[in-house]
């Protein structure tokens, strides 16, 4: 019986001591270790996510690290307005209104930005617009126009403000909005109509002027660049009785213009007035020295007249040169040419 339980004991012992060695080796062995200190350049996403290498490979840690963030950008508020020193008392709005109608525009423009630091209504923008634009300075002067109408959509004189710059620069399509906001705002205005009259031309959008135009005149029948604006827009769709009919109307009236009496020899020229025609390019030539189009026009009709259509002409241009305003007679024929005809650009 010994013999038999000393092969058991032997073999338990040794079970025991490998149980114990594998004990011991397990708690000898490291457990997982995070290294925070070195992350892993290869596998970073700068700026937003880093992934930290581990010693053990099935552990994953991410540190979430800040974007740097830009400074804020100012304001137009904050780039424009001026600070007011504690002890200045001065009304600085009236200062700038004051200086702005004596021609001191760059001092009015001092004056609206300390204005601006009290006093951030549309009326100020504008204002302050305006000054920038008489110096010059346009991007200025349009980004405080557009803050204007942001302040107040109906700010009246931000419009026209804005409408007669792009009109001056030709810029049609942004003066036909701002036109259009100062019609919604001044329905019976003929100077927003006129305006209005004025993009749909350098749009091309003949129709539409004629229509704007017609009501000018009907408010304003002794406005002669409305009469010319009319008169020009009806020559781009051959309507050259209506082109004639308003373009006669300006002979009685003031201003007269070199490019007006240019338009009415278009006019006469496309009719087959060609005498009628000569004598009014004659007398544009003559209220215009420097206008090219109108001595280029009697000249070249010059060469293709009769005897009888030369006499028509002199007496013609004279009665021009003495301000009469019947000096066309109507003569028959029919003829076309197309010439160049000039909008004006002026006469609110």
């Amino acid at each position: 019986m010994r013999r038999l339980l000393a092969p058991a004991t032997t073999l338990a012992l040794a079970v025991a001591v490998i149980t114990i060695s594998v004990a011991v080796a397990a708690c000898e062995r490291p457990g997982p270790r995070i290294d925070v200190t070195t992350p892993a350049p290869a596998i970073a996403d700068a700026g937003v996510v880093q992934v930290i290498e581990t010693a053990d490979a099935t552990i994953t840690v991410a540190s979430v690290t800040a974007e740097p963030t830009a400074p804020p950008v100012p304001t137009l508020l904050e780039r424009e307005a001026l600070l007011i020193d504690d002890g200045d008392t001065a009304d600085h709005r009236k200062l700038g209104d004051k200086y702005l109608r004596d021609g001191r525009s760059l001092d009015a423009i001092g004056a609206y930005r300390k204005t601006l630091a009290v006093d951030a209504s549309a009326d100020v923008w504008a204002s302050l617009g305006d000054a920038y634009l008489r110096v010059g300075d346009v991007a200025r002067g349009l980004d405080c126009l557009q803050e204007a109408i942001t302040v107040d959509v109906d700010h009246l004189p931000a419009r026209r403000l804005l409408t007669r710059h792009h009109l001056s620069q030709h810029a049609g399509e942004l003066a036909r909005q701002q036109a259009e906001e100062w019609v919604r705002l001044e329905p019976t205005s003929p100077q927003a109509r006129q305006a209005l009259g004025r993009a749909f031309t350098q749009l091309g959008m003949w129709k539409e002027a004629i229509a704007e135009f017609t009501l000018v005149v009907a408010e304003q029948p002794d406005n002669a660049y409305a009469h010319n604006n009319l008169g020009y827009a009806a020559l781009q769709i051959g309507d050259h009785a209506l082109a004639v009919a308003h373009l006669e109307q300006i002979l009685a009236m003031r201003p007269q213009e070199g490019f007006m009496l240019n338009n009415l020899g278009v006019a006469y020229e496309r009719s087959g007035r060609h005498a009628e025609a000569h004598a009014a390019f004659a007398r544009a030539a003559e209220l215009s020295p420097r206008y090219a189009q109108a001595a280029l026009n009697r000249d070249r009709l010059q060469r293709g007249l009769d005897q009888a259509q030369r006499l028509v002409s002199a007496e013609t241009l004279l009665k021009l040169r003495d301000g009469e305003a019947n000096a066309f007679v109507p003569l028959g024929g029919e003829g076309r040419v197309d010439l160049p005809a000039m909008p004006s650009v002026d006469g609110e």
